[in-house]
């Protein structure tokens, strides 16, 4: 096997699975509301992934881990 540039050990597989987890949510629910059609489904696929993904970094993230306590002065 060729050597490849980066090292897989290295991998945040967690946020992998997250990612894929997300782009999975979305393009059933964009292929769902688009009704069979293929490009309108594409269209709200990459939305709703936008949404999820806003959601879950910006808004999730948020309420799981508050921000950190400022350093004493």
């Amino acid at each position: 096997m060729p050597q490849l540039p980066f090292d897989l050990a290295t991998v945040d597989w967690t946020t992998v699975a997250i990612y894929s987890g997300i782009a999975f949510l979305a393009a059933i629910v964009g292929n769902a509301i688009a009704f069979g059609n293929r490009f309108i489904g594409a269209v709200l696929t990459a939305v709703f992934f936008a949404i999820f993904y806003v959601a879950w970094v910006y808004w999730l993230a948020a309420i799981a881990m508050p921000p950190a306590a400022a350093p004493p002065v």
